[in-house]
């Protein structure tokens, strides 16, 4: 009788969760337009330049890697970090409503004679 059952006495916890979950979402949102921002700007024209010219080489030179900005680099980050907090924050949030509409029954087997 004294029990609690899952999903009694959870005033204050479903609701903090449920703040705990919109702030992470609205985070990894925030985070993910603005590193999708700092990816998408244009850099701009560099103020200085270099030409080198090869006159006899026939082969084509390619450097090795990607080259970014940092600025590029920087946004890539923030957008894998807000992905990730969105799926974090959308999947605590699925979890917690899912956790409430589940109800224990009682086990039938230790029931009292």
């Amino acid at each position: 009788m004294g029990e609690m059952q899952p999903g009694q006495g959870r005033g204050s916890r479903s609701g903090l969760s449920r703040w705990v979950s919109v702030f992470i979402v609205i985070l990894g949102a925030v985070t993910a337009v603005v590193g999708l921002v700092l990816v998408l700007l244009p850099i701009g024209s560099a103020s200085f330049g270099w030409f080198a010219f090869a006159p006899l080489s026939n082969t084509a030179f390619f450097p090795s890697g990607v080259l970014l900005a940092p600025r590029s680099q920087i946004g890539i980050v923030l957008l894998i970090i807000g992905f990730a907090l969105l799926a974090f924050g959308a999947g605590w949030a699925l979890g917690q409503h899912q956790g409430v509409g589940q109800r224990r029954l009682p086990d039938s087997g230790s029931a009292h004679t």
